[in-house]
């Protein structure tokens, strides 16, 4: 089976697997990381292993960002259905779309790997899968999350208030249509 999804200039995605778990721990133990991705902070080894079990088995359509270069995983993203709370939205009756979310480690980060990325994913989901739109969503507290995707060209479709053990955290919900 054929576990490559995309390919772009410098970049593979594919589902994870087990030999990457040296490189996903090696991000996965970030505090800033697992802030901006709304996770708790893992800690031990099998908090670890926990997490990137999920994404590799049970999460549908999670792939691994691989830097061709020099093969090894820089990060992650997932394609996931639209959340809940935006289904109800007037603007998305009747359209099919996905919601992205990504992660980049911090020694991979200020290099253009998310917007490759996410352009590629975008590309695929339009073109091939023939989405109306993309969604992607960010802690209103994650600016560089913010600048990417209003340079990818998405716009704010909503705000939400998400609970967390910290408290409610404010997200903002962007979109992007399909021309």
């Amino acid at each position: 089976m054929n576990n490559i999804f995309l390919k772009t200039d410098r970049l593979i995605l594919r589902r994870l697997e087990e030999s990457d778990f040296p490189d996903y721990a090696a991000y996965a133990v970030d505090d800033e990381m697992s802030r901006m991705m709304g996770r708790p902070i893992l800690k031990t080894e099998a908090d670890i292993r926990i997490n990137f079990n999920w994404l590799k088995d049970m999460e549908p359509r999670c792939y691994g960002i691989m830097e061709k270069s020099r093969s090894h995983l820089i990060g992650n993203l997932s394609v996931c259905a639209v959340p809940a709370q935006l289904t109800g939205l007037e603007q998305l009756q009747g359209r099919q779309g996905r919601t992205l979310s990504y992660c980049i480690c911090r020694t991979a980060q200020r290099r253009g790997y998310a917007a490759e990325a996410v352009r590629a994913v975008i590309a695929e989901l339009f073109n091939t899968e023939q989405m109306d739109f993309v969604q992607c969503g960010c802690f209103a507290f994650n600016i560089p999350s913010q600048q990417l995707l209003s340079k990818l060209g998405f716009t704010e479709l909503a705000h939400l208030h998400i609970p967390m053990p910290e408290g409610e955290v404010e997200t903002i919900e962007s979109i992007l249509w399909n021309n």
